[in-house]
């Protein structure tokens, strides 16, 4: 029997907000511990077409609450990616997409 494994997407809250993070010095010295916690389970990063993809390698229970809570942050202060995390049997992988980029024509 094959085990559902968990998929969970995030889209962009505000896809043409201007890609700059609004997060304060005092809310990234808040989050620094969790997300050294995190990023030190970080296995492999890879480009992708639209973004990048995270792959964290560890208990697939523990880094789905972490990784969970480091999205449900970060698409408050970058509210223009898309986040998508995927379950594997050993760790999660996040990928992070950004929205195409728009051209405007002056005519």
């Amino acid at each position: 029997m094959k085990v559902q494994l968990r998929r969970r997407v995030v889209p962009a809250l505000d896809p043409g907000a201007d890609p700059a993070c609004s997060l304060t010095p005092e809310a990234g010295k808040r989050r620094a511990p969790d997300m050294e916690r995190l990023f030190s389970q970080l296995r492999e990063q890879r480009q992708t077409e639209g973004g990048n993809e995270f792959v964290f390698r560890g208990d697939p229970d523990t880094l789905w609450a972490e990784v969970s809570r480091f999205v449900d942050e970060e698409s408050a202060c970058c509210p223009f990616f898309t986040y998508e995390q995927l379950e594997e049997p050993n760790g999660v992988v996040l990928r992070v997409t950004a929205p195409p980029a728009t051209v405007q024509s002056d005519g």
